[in-house]
């Protein structure tokens, strides 16, 4: 497939996340880009083979692999033999850095798609969509784009295979483990036995996988719960602080209200219905 466009952009450019060009090559081009490119960049490759060059580097890129490159960053890439079939998006907006920081694309990066058809899914719909060429077609590319994103993240990221996948598939029994015992009082050390690593090690591989601490991991499971028994309206708010894990219900109420900024009593007459 060879097919490629770059819209005039209108009022989408108001966006956290808008689409300047979208396109697939059978035989990608040769480029080089001393200074980079003006935007954001995300290549895959679905046939064939390429060679990327950046940062004093050189990556072979082959079906299923993909790369991600910033505004200005200096590269090379062009293709080995008769076919090396990229499908590519160049894209910009006030809130792109903090959206592809969040998924792990802070600096220029190739990575493998574990599971290619559900990316290509996204870029297809942007792709034609961008060829009707109407009014909103921006608005709604901003929308596949990211949901785009957010897709790559997951089929990069935590799929078996990956570096990232194994740490969060090692954290499983752990997370199994919370969801079973919320209700527990629960150790730092007895979670780490669990998997048989140091306290230390344990919190290091919920930051770096999930962004949390273990007891923040459980107080959101804990709140979680809380929240549904406080709809269901059935026990006062001291028997849910205590079916959940809480023992004093004054610092389950703050907790709840660091979570949800309102308190457990709030939260359940916000949601009441009416006449009950």
């Amino acid at each position: 497939m060879t097919d490629y466009y770059y819209p005039v952009l209108s009022d989408e450019v108001n966006l956290p996340v808008y689409v300047m060009g979208v396109g697939a090559r059978d035989r990608e081009w040769h480029f080089i880009r001393d200074e980079g490119y003006p935007n954001y960049q995300i290549i895959y490759c679905t046939r064939g083979q390429g060679i990327l060059k950046f940062g004093g580097e050189e990556h072979t890129i082959n079906a299923g692999d993909g790369f991600y490159l910033p505004p200005h960053v200096p590269h090379e890439y062009y293709p080995v033999g008769d076919i090396w079939e990229t499908h590519w998006l160049t894209f910009d907006g006030r809130e792109a850095a903090q959206i592809l920081t969040h998924i792990k694309l802070e600096k220029e990066k190739v990575f493998h798609i574990n599971d290619l058809n559900s990316v290509d899914a996204i870029f297809k719909k942007i792709l034609y969509l961008m060829k009707t060429n109407y009014y909103y077609c921006g608005h709604q590319c901003s929308a596949h784009l990211y949901q785009f994103l957010i897709e790559l993240h997951r089929v990069v990221n935590l799929q078996n295979g990956s570096q990232d996948g194994q740490k969060f598939n090692q954290l499983l029994p752990v997370i199994d483990y919370i969801d079973k015992n919320y209700q527990k009082e629960l150790t730092l050390v007895e979670l780490a036995e669990l998997i048989d690593l140091s306290p230390q090690y344990l919190c290091r591989l919920f930051k770096e996988c999930l962004n949390l601490r273990p007891f923040e991991f459980l107080a959101r499971k804990r709140i979680q719960q809380a929240k549904l028994l406080l709809l269901e309206d059935k026990l006062n708010i001291n028997e849910i602080a205590t079916k959940v894990g809480y023992n004093d219900c004054s610092y389950f109420c703050a907790v709840f209200k660091k979570h949800e900024m309102l308190s457990p009593a709030e939260f359940r007459s916000l949601h009441k219905k009416a006449g009950v």
